[in-house]
């Protein structure tokens, strides 16, 4: 590459898993095999971390692999230090398989003042989890970049992994069109994408073409979405007392209508953090919205809220649960500004909920309506189960 030759890097952490290094750089380069002597990688924590990645800790005897990058384009370095934003910029010497003496190196490392070592770091565990994620999550940062400023795209980190975990699912969720269209990758263009606004949502911008009926291809079209991540929805249910626990709590959305009474009532929710499954969600929403503990989840429909503008899907369950008076408690996190009050009612006073439209929205009357196909069947086995 001649005078666009940049300086050697070596990762030891997420940048020495292939797919994320090139998603970060637009190629795959060349990666050697290196060690670096007297460190061990543990994980960083702090509170608030969304990704786990790990720091280096001075050991004596201890040795860090990682892989050694030659050679780098300007733009790809710059592409590179954007990514590793907040991570200060090192001169190390490391080793490489048949090359005597050590070889000059740059490595990112972060400020060990803001992170505190954990347990010991590994790359394979951080791949199983967070590989496929954080790689997908990288695309997106690279491709804000065009639209704001560095330090804009990098201030949604959270965001963006959220979306990409969502996307992931959405790849996998495993549906067969049966009567829909058997749609292929060829049967959507898009042509440019816009970020107008992007903070705790964002707004995507789509002039693209699609395939109609007749098999023609659409003229293009501008459609704007509404981007959050993926959502659990647990309606808590005590068969064996025959009801329900729903939540009521203030939301912006109904007031932003004009509904003179923003507040709802609503089955425990809650967003499907990066790294979890949506049952794992379910379960610590529970805790968090209302203090109950769930024996087991049953699942029922999930869905698109609203799939002409939201990119959102909802993944809902009945939670088993023992139901007592009092078993609920008052909820909601304190840092996320949430005030959550429970209702403990029977199954008839929900369904009379339903039938008042005092229950009204999306989630709840579909746990509602799932409970109402399901009841007898779990009613029936609780019944005869040895613990009743």
């Amino acid at each position: 590459m001649g005078n666009d030759v940049t300086h050697q890097y070596f990762f030891y952490g997420t940048l020495s898993y292939p797919p994320l290094l090139a998603r970060v750089l637009g190629r795959m380069p060349d990666m050697k095999p290196a060690y670096l002597d007297g460190y061990d990688p543990h994980v960083a924590r702090q509170n608030g971390a969304d990704l786990p990645f790990p720091i280096l800790v001075k050991t004596p005897d201890g040795g860090t692999p990682g892989v050694l990058i030659e050679t780098l384009t300007p733009q790809e370095d710059e592409r590179l230090r954007i990514y590793e934003d907040g991570f200060g910029l090192h001169g190390v010497d490391v080793f490489l398989d048949g090359i005597e003496g050590p070889v000059p190196a740059r490595v990112f490392l972060p400020d060990t003042d803001q992170w505190t070592p954990g347990d010991a770091w590994h790359l394979s565990d951080w791949c199983e989890h967070w590989g496929d994620i954080a790689t997908e999550a990288a695309g997106d940062l690279i491709a804000a970049l065009g639209q704001m400023a560095p330090r804009q795209a990098m201030a949604r980190g959270p965001q963006m992994l959220l979306r990409a975990a969502s996307r992931l699912r959405a790849q996998h969720i495993g549906q067969t069109a049966q009567r829909r269209f058997h749609a292929s990758p060829q049967d959507v263009v898009v042509e440019d994408i816009a970020i107008p606004y992007a903070k705790f949502f964002a707004v995507e911008e789509y002039r693209l073409r699609h395939r109609k009926f007749s098999g023609t291809m659409s003229a293009p079209l501008e459609r704007a979405v509404f981007v959050s991540g993926d959502a659990a929805v647990m309606l808590p249910y005590d068969p064996v007392r025959d009801r329900v626990l729903l939540i009521e709590q203030f939301r912006p959305g109904p007031l932003a209508r004009g509904d003179h009474n923003p507040w709802l009532l609503e089955a425990i929710a809650g967003r499907i953090d990066p790294g979890e499954t949506p049952e794992q969600a379910a379960l610590r929403e529970g805790a968090e919205e209302a203090g109950v503990v769930i024996d087991r989840l049953v699942a029922a429909p999930d869905f698109y809220p609203s799939p002409g503008a939201k990119s959102e899907y909802v993944y809902c369950y009945i939670g088993i649960a023992d139901l007592p008076d009092g078993a609920a408690q008052a909820g909601g996190l304190e840092d996320e500004g949430e005030d959550i009050r429970p209702h403990l009612i029977s199954f008839d006073e929900l369904m009379a909920l339903v039938d008042s439209g005092e229950l009204n929205n999306g989630p709840a009357l579909i746990c509602a309506f799932a409970l109402l196909r399901a009841r007898a069947d779990l009613r029936a086995q609780a019944a005869t189960s040895p613990s009743k």
